[in-house]
């Protein structure tokens, strides 16, 4: 995880799968609306090696299999689902201000 600022990792197949496209347009939608460097994203792609053991790691940090899709903000479980706008906006907001940002 990265200081002071909001990771997101979108827990995805990079190929072929509808909700995890959704996923990633809503969070490219909502970026510009945050300050440059406050949030970061990666895809946990499950059709490769490195998203395996990504998923794996984040099942251990996380306490639970994050879905696929979900999205993990600050390596906890965010949404086990494709959220609205509106509420992904609200918890990256969230996460900043446990960060200590402003």
């Amino acid at each position: 995880m990265r200081e002071r600022q909001v990771y997101v990792e979108i827990v995805a197949k990079k190929k072929g799968c509808m909700l995890c496209d959704l996923a990633l347009a809503i969070l490219e939608e909502i970026a510009p609306e945050f300050e440059p460097g406050v949030l970061t994203w990666e895809v946990v792609d499950m059709g490769s090696r490195e998203g395996l053991l990504r998923h794996e790691e984040l099942t251990r940090l996380c306490g639970r299999k994050p879905a696929v899709p979900s999205i993990v903000i600050n390596e906890k479980i965010a949404f086990d689902n494709i959220p609205e706008m509106g509420d992904l906006t609200e918890a990256v907001n969230k996460a900043w201000e446990e960060t200590g940002g402003i």
